[in-house]
């Protein structure tokens, strides 16, 4: 995920989802030089998300669509419900006693979940 929060990244990984280009296209669609694509490949590339392969004289980049779908898999598994371990019926919040959670003592809270 830290490889996709810089923009230039995410145009990468848009137009590679188009197909494949090589440095020298991608630099010249996004009006940056070769160099800053090809720093911008190498982390994309360590985080599995792109790869390469030879043509001719050329190294062509390919998105690794099965790895960017495990990464959004994962990413929407996050958006599943739950159990709220903090308010289970006759348990205590943990946190209260080692941090100082004021979700038991949270009357605001308490209003919202009945809503």
């Amino acid at each position: 995920m830290k490889a996709l929060c810089e923009p230039s990244r995410c145009r990468i990984v848009m137009l590679l989802s188009e197909g494949t280009y090589c440095v020298n296209a991608l630099a010249y669609i996004l009006g940056i030089s070769a160099s800053a694509v090809s720093q911008h490949l190498r982390i994309l590339r360590e985080a599995g998300i792109v790869y390469s392969e030879k043509l001719g004289y050329h190294t062509h980049y390919r998105l690794d669509k099965d790895r960017l779908l495990e990464l959004a898999n994962g990413i929407a598994g996050l958006t599943r419900e739950k159990p709220d371990n903090c308010r289970k019926k006759g348990v205590g919040c943990e946190a209260a006693k080692t941090v100082g959670c004021k979700t038991e003592r949270n009357p605001k809270a308490e209003r919202n979940d009945n809503a």
